[in-house]
Formats: C-alpha cells, sequence, structure tokens
C-alpha cells in the first residue's frame, strides 16, 4: 500500500511541476537568471608572444561572418603550437602596438560564494559560466599582422 502511494504522489507532484503555470512554483530557474550565491570573479594572465611563422609574420586574422567577428592565431612563446582567440560573443579583442610583444587574457566567470552555496544552488553543474573574455595584445611595430579572407 505505500508503494501504491508513493508512485502515485511522484505521478501527482511530476504533473503539477509539469502544467503549473509560471509562478512561485517554477523558481528554481531563477538560480539561472538572476545567479543566487555567486559573485563575479576577473583572472588575467599574461602571456609573452612569439612570431607565428617568421619573424615577420606575427599574428594572423581571421574574418567570421560579415567580418565584425573576427579570430586571431597568435602564439605563446613557451609554446609550439598556435593557439586561437575564442569566438564568442562574450569575447572581444583588441590590437594596440607597444614594446614588449604579449597578449593579455582577461576572463570573468561566475563562481560560488561559498560551499552552501554550491550545494543548494549547483544541481550538479560544477562548470563556470563565462561572462566575459578580453584579449589584448600588446605587439611591436615591426611585427605585421595578417589577414586571412574565409
Amino acid at each position: 500500500m505505500i508503494i501504491v502511494l508513493l508512485i502515485l504522489a511522484t505521478f501527482v507532484f511530476a504533473g503539477a511541476m509539469i502544467f503549473a503555470r509560471a509562478g512561485r512554483t517554477r523558481v528554481l530557474i531563477l538560480n539561472d537568471n538572476y545567479h543566487w550565491g555567486m559573485h563575479q570573479v576577473t583572472q588575467t594572465q599574461i602571456q609573452d608572444l612569439a612570431p607565428l611563422q617568421s619573424k615577420r609574420a606575427a599574428l594572423r586574422v581571421q574574418q567570421l561572418g560579415t567580418g565584425s567577428e573576427r579570430v586571431i592565431a597568435y602564439r605563446v612563446a613557451s609554446a609550439t603550437k598556435a593557439s586561437r582567440t575564442v569566438a564568442a560573443t562574450t569575447t572581444t579583442t583588441k590590437l594596440t602596438t607597444g614594446t614588449p610583444a604579449q597578449v593579455q587574457i582577461r576572463t570573468t566567470t561566475w563562481q560560488f560564494k561559498n560551499h552552501w552555496a554550491r550545494v543548494l544552488f549547483s544541481l550538479g553543474n560544477t562548470k563556470t559560466k563565462v561572462v566575459a573574455r578580453q584579449y589584448l595584445f600588446t605587439i611591436p611595430k615591426t611585427w605585421q599582422v595578417l589577414t586571412v579572407r574565409s
């Protein structure tokens, strides 16, 4: 009898959650919209750049879509392979000239304030959501930027 009541209560609860109007019963999604128990954390990473192919070809810019979006290929001095900027709506890139050839990557993410906020609001999702990512490239005047049209 208890098992039958448990099964019946499960169906009633599921039906109430599915067919209920959007109101007080659906406050669980407010954390997705208003980020309860979270705060923004900004991390800045500065890396030295090395030319991609030769001493003259420093960066490669590829225009995407209508040309307002772009992906920049660059190589960090300590790496052998080229890296690329992330193509997303939250990403901005800026090229400036200066003496140290470097890239500054500033990433802002949502993180939980404490352990209890993580327990209450994570619901098994441990990924952090990126709010904004900024790439600031500083390259010497002797370096060239190659633009690739697709």
